[in-house]
């Protein structure tokens, strides 16, 4: 008795290459969505630490004002004019 081949039938393998098609699709739009989020949360710590260069930069210019810096010298470390025997001309 003979046995006749098993023969694959067109619509089985379009229908295998439609589910595959498909289920890669599902990947690449997931993978889509999770770089989107990620983007997003990287924007916003970028806006974060740009938010905190700038109130350094406030508090730096705060800092080196030249009447504070005057104060700190002559209050906190005792420092006062130079005398006329302190300065040196050239």
């Amino acid at each position: 008795m003979k046995v006749a081949p098993h023969r694959v039938r067109p619509w089985f393998v379009l229908a295998l290459l439609v589910s595959v098609l498909a289920c890669i699709q599902v990947g690449v739009a997931h993978e889509r969505l999770q770089v989107v989020a990620e983007q997003s949360l990287l924007q916003r710590d970028v806006r974060q630490v740009e938010d905190e260069i700038s109130r350094m930069n406030i508090e730096l210019a705060t800092l080196m004002r030249p009447d504070r810096l005057r104060k700190v010298a002559v209050e906190k470390l005792g420092m006062r004019p130079p005398s006329a025997m302190q300065v040196v001309h050239w």
